[in-house]
């Protein structure tokens, strides 16, 4: 496939990086690899398709090209929606695979791209900003040592994992769009023969070549189990191995911030809603909840014995060469007497080798809690017993490897392994003996019903057995798989109160013994529940029950604020606001009632629903709402993107939990920044009046499904979750998932989520305050300035054109005319309002590389659009199509979801 990511690939020029030394134009490389494989999969669709199918795809590139430079409305668009039109619906979907693999390869050559310039940033000793050299250092010149320490020593930074109907590839193909990123690794040797390029180049054909013969759709949805494993393939085979890293790059930036001694203790943690979440789907029981639990305990003992074997192999020191403590030998002999068969076999077998045989005493107490999980997962029941040598718990694996460390430290063995032991050491802090904690979710009401009723029935409602769940995971991960029990659409101090009802019957809060072993977490979502938040839980923490239990969790109390209905519920502007006041508003409430918050938050991947680049988010949070606790859900859609390639996974990693400490360290907000929250209260209100205008318009939803596939989304097998809430009759706004809402948004081209409302708000702002006060707002006032970034990227996302071709696609022709032009109007202004703020002739002119890849991706998406809407106006006309007519169109409408998601880099 021609492209232009190689036009400036034969003449890189120089620039200078942030240090002023020159290096090569940074995007020569990249556009290099687009080419080159955009060059092998045009090769591969000669070889499987003939030349025929390559030129159709070239000639409708072509056209799209031409319609964006020449007219979205000229000629270009008549020939391109013609041809298209004359397509067959098997040739409709091979072209739509075509485009689909090309962005595949184009994400991920921007993938390979950013781990290019990550090492080049090392080379040249720039430090990237979110990089913990840089940020601690920053921190460094207004926090004192024994501040900073204080700082760590009570921050938390929790990812949460969640697997929402949003993934739209496979693992198959995740799978193998790994393998070729790890070629292009291999490719930019510079050592590499010809012989040796000569055949990584055939390897990519190959990669290449059985992606095109592999199936991109799932055949059946996939069930919570394989949704689990999954999220278990980024836990164990990426994150796991690099959190030895993770705390070397830490401890190395404090070091070098604060001189030596400088303790860090644990504080990145993960969490998974997979498996757990009862919220909405069905398929998520208690059973299955404690199966999960099972399964990912079983895995990280798991990955514990492979790194026992792996350090055994690397401890291979003599008491011939060298001697070791004391504390050790007592060790070993205590190993022995729990031991006897095992003490007899090594005996002679590592004889002189303490560390070996120490090592393989601590195997045998890990394989026999493995194989106690194993049993129990497949009975179904209950944690029995252990053994009494088995390892109980994780400290107690610590404490022996402890021994370990403390022998080397006392026999020179700094050098002779002690980095390794370390290393192991901060993945069993890190994961347990759970690998991640798993939230449940369920939904608010469900406590209500158990309170009214379901402890007194002999068959027990949903509610009890939720909470009786997070007990029992507690029991089978020595109290650590679980704690959070999260109240879905929360009435919030009346709901938290209840939790405790339950939580005394499950033995998870014994205030006589001064137990309490779950986090009651009220989930706030719509904007009248973010409106009422914190007072809600001052009531709640004003009542002496619920005080009584915040007392034995040390007053911290943990609160989920959501981003998806929210913003569903009120529009980008005033929802964003609605957030950001609620925290201010929680930080206040926290210091009159001597409470720790921890909030967290339901961010999405995609703009309409809270994502964005983490470490703004983090900046442009309120002054005093994180203080070093911060818990974030990592959403399905984002996970291959943030975590499949481990540099990536450790970018993440470094720039969430340096923007934590960084924001953490912030003394307080400018007076200024008063000034300007006054003034948005009128945006919010404004954006929120154009926002429900359009919304609560008794019409809307029929627009809304005619002019989008959602339909067809919730035919895509990419999720156990149901895609509504309702699946029979009329449905209503209220109705409608949060995910698959901006998801459908987004296919159509119209990104209502991402920035309806701020045309008409930031206009009149702009009237009203004069643009050099809102240029001074963005400036100086990080949320708003985040904000305005975010919109202009939906902005720039939304095609008007496009989005009227699928506004066509409604039947009735007033309603659809009368809606899109409200649509597209505010679309106008807010891309006219963007500018005037941002001072620049384009939406993205201070985002130059974002701006470049829009463009470039642009010609190729487009044809995906033009094409869906040609398959939705046959399949939605269709009065009696054959079966196999019926499915094969519905495949070719799937497999466009799929390319367009891939192109824009964005579902739900």
């Amino acid at each position: 496939m021609a492209n232009e990511g190689g036009e400036g690939a034969k003449g890189a020029v120089r620039t200078e990086n942030a240090s002023g030394s020159p290096m090569a134009d940074p995007a020569a490389a990249l556009r290099k690899d687009i080419s080159d494989l955009g060059h092998m999969l045009g090769d591969t669709l000669v070889e499987q398709e003939g030349v025929g199918l390559l030129e159709l795809e070239e000639s409708i590139r072509a056209l799209a090209k031409e319609r964006r430079k020449k007219g979205r409305r000229g000629p270009a668009a008549a020939r391109m929606q013609a041809l298209i039109e004359g397509l067959d619906t098997k040739t409709a979907e091979r072209v739509a695979r075509a485009f689909t693999h090309y962005f595949q390869l184009v994400n991920l050559s921007e993938q390979h791209h950013r781990t290019r310039r990550r090492h080049e940033h090392a080379r040249q000793g720039d430090l990237q900003l979110g990089s913990f050299e840089r940020e601690i250092a920053l921190v460094a010149k207004s926090v004192p040592r024994d501040a900073f320490e204080a700082l760590l020593a009570r921050t938390s930074v929790e990812l949460v994992f969640t697997a929402h109907p949003s993934e739209a590839q496979r693992r198959t193909v995740l799978d193998k769009e790994r393998h070729v990123a790890h070629l292009l690794v291999r490719r930019d040797r510079l050592d590499a023969t010809p012989a040796q390029n000569e055949e990584l180049t055939l390897a990519l054909r190959e990669e290449i070549t059985t992606l095109w013969q592999t199936d991109e759709l799932r055949t059946v949805r996939p069930r919570v189990g394989e949704e689990v494993k999954n999220t278990l393939f980024y836990l164990e085979e990426v994150l796991f191995p690099l959190i030895p890293k993770f705390y070397a790059e830490l401890e190395h930036a404090a070091r070098k911030a604060y001189g030596e001694g400088v303790r860090i203790p644990c504080i990145l943690h993960f969490g998974s809603w997979v498996g757990a979440d009862m919220d909405g789907n069905p398929n998520v029981t208690p059973e299955v909840a404690l199966d999960t639990a099972y399964a990912q305990a079983a895995r990280v003992v798991g990955l514990y014995l492979r790194e026992i074997d792996a350090l055994g192999a690397a401890l291979s020191q003599s008491t011939r060469r060298t001697t070791v403590s004391e504390e050790l030998v007592q060790s070993i002999a205590k190993d022995a007497e729990a031991l006897p068969e095992l003490a007899t076999e090594l005996a002679s077998v590592a004889r002189e080798e303490p560390y070996r045989k120490k090592l393989r005493f601590m195997k045998a107490r890990l394989e026999a809690r493995h194989e106690h999980l194993v049993e129990a997962r497949r009975r179904g029941g209950p944690f029995l017993e252990l053994p009494s040598y088995a390892y109980a718990s994780p400290g107690a694996l610590l404490a022996d490897l402890d021994v370990i460390a403390r022998s080397l430290d006392e026999n020179r063995g700094a050098l002779a392994g002690r980095r390794r032991v370390c290393g192991l050491r901060r993945q069993i802090e890190t994961f347990g003996f759970h690998l991640a904690k798993l939230d449940v979710r369920v939904p608010a009401a469900w406590v209500r019903e158990a309170v009214v009723g379901d402890l007194l029935k002999p068959e027990k409602g949903p509610g009890i057995r939720a909470m009786e769940a997070v007990a029992n995971i507690q029991k089978i991960t020595a109290g650590q798989g679980a704690e959070s029990f999260i109240l879905s659409m929360s009435h919030g101090a009346d709901d938290m109160r209840a939790s405790l009802v339950l939580a005394r019957a499950c033995g998870l809060y014994r205030p006589k013994e001064g137990v309490a072993t779950v986090s009651i977490v009220p989930l706030f979502e719509m904007l009248d529940d973010l409106e009422r938040a914190a007072a809600e839980v001052e009531r709640a923490s004003q009542a002496p029950e619920y005080r009584e239990y915040l007392a034995l969790r040390g007053n911290l109390q943990e609160l989920m604020v959501g981003y998806s209905d929210s913003n569903k519920d009120a529009g980008i502007l005033s929802s964003s606001f609605a957030l950001y006041r609620a925290q201010q508003e929680l930080v206040e409430v926290a210091k009159r009632n001597d409470l720790k918050l921890k909030i967290f938050h339901g961010r999405g991947g995609s703009i309409g629903r809270g994502g964005g680049p983490s470490q703004r988010a983090i900046e442009s949070l309120p002054t005093g709402a994180i203080d070093g606790r911060f818990k974030l859900t990592e959403q399905g859609e984002v996970l291959g993107w943030k975590y499949l390639l481990s540099e990536i996974a450790e970018r993440n990693l470094e720039v969430t939990t340096s923007g934590v400490l960084r924001a953490s360290s912030d003394t307080g907000a400018p007076d200024v920044q008063r000034e300007f929250e006054a003034a948005f209260v009128d945006v919010a209100h404004d954006s929120l009046e154009a926002y429900r205008t359009l919304v609560h318009d008794s019409n809307f939803v029929r627009y809304y499904e005619e002019s989008t596939p959602l339909d067809e989304i919730a035919m895509l097998n990419i999720g156990s979750r149901p895609a509504h809430r309702k699946d029979q009759g009329q449905r209503r706004l209220e109705d409608l998932r949060a995910i698959p809402w901006v998801f459908a948004w987004t296919q159509s081209r119209q990104l209502v989520p991402g920035w309806f409302g701020a045309g008409r708000a930031l206009t009149r702002l702009i009237a009203k305050r004069g643009v050099e006060f809102v240029r001074s707002m963005r400036e100086k006032w990080p949320f708003f300035a985040s904000t305005l970034e975010a919109i202009a990227v939906s902005l720039a996302v939304a095609d008007m054109d496009i989005a009227g071709r699928y506004a066509s696609l409604v039947r009735d022709r007033a309603l659809a005319r009368r809606l899109f032009t409200r649509i597209a109007l505010d679309h106008g202004r807010a891309v006219r309002a963007i500018r005037r703020i941002f001072d620049q002739s384009t939406l993205l002119g201070h985002a130059p590389t974002l701006e470049r890849s829009i463009a470039l991706r642009n010609p190729y998406v487009d044809p995906l659009s033009f094409i869906q809407i040609e398959l939705l106006r046959r399949k939605r006309a269709a009065t009696s199509p054959s079966p196999q007519a019926e499915t094969e169109l519905e495949r070719a409408v799937l497999l466009t979801i799929n390319g367009i998601a891939a192109g824009l880099r964005n579902t739900g």
